[in-house]
């Protein structure tokens, strides 16, 4: 998958899922293929304002839009759950803990 400024993605590498918007995306040829290089600005998480994460494209999930209100975060069903594909059943309550 190319991934393109403006995208939403969480970091496959860390112990929580923080999301992320792509703000930057270098594509390089790696062999049998093309790889990309992800600018990320992470919009939750431990970071202060302004902070910038790097990583692969393999490194990252890609999340659908339709998942996401229009403040970038997860929407939320009546239930509390987290709504979208990529939302893991059980997620809130592991996070809460």
């Amino acid at each position: 998958m190319m991934f393109q400024q403006g995208d939403y993605v969480y970091p496959a590498d860390l112990p929580k899922r923080f999301l992320c918007r792509v703000t930057g995306a270098q594509s390089f040829d790696v062999g049998q293929g093309t790889s990309q290089i992800l600018r990320l600005e992470p919009l939750a998480g431990p970071w202060p304002v302004g902070t910038r994460l790097i990583r692969l494209d393999a490194d990252v999930v890609s999340v659908r839009t339709r998942g996401l209100s229009r403040s970038g975060t997860l929407r939320r069903s009546a239930h509390g759950a987290a709504v979208g594909r990529h939302a893991r059943p059980g997620a809130d309550q592991r996070a809460a803990g």
